[in-house]
């Protein structure tokens, strides 16, 4: 399920595959097939997460954005 769930996270501009024998990479473009249940995609998005931990945590903080963006905001497209 990592190609299929990397195909689909929008963060990934360009996944690469890195597949030796014809084996590997048959099986990476197969994730082309993966259809995800409602729920699958929040399940593996919980289990993969990661705690980037310090100095992440500290830098992403409400104090660092508003001492470094001075309440700036940025309005998304319409």
């Amino acid at each position: 399920m990592g190609p299929a769930w990397t195909l689909r996270n929008p963060g990934v501009t360009a996944p690469l595959i890195g597949a030796r024998p014809s084996a590997q990479l048959e099986d990476n473009l197969g994730a082309l097939e993966v259809d995800f249940t409602a729920s699958q995609p929040a399940r593996l998005d919980r289990v993969g997460a990661v705690d980037l931990g310090y100095p992440h945590a500290a830098l992403a903080g409400e104090h660092m954005r508003n001492t470094t963006a001075g309440g700036l905001t940025i309005e998304t497209r319409r």
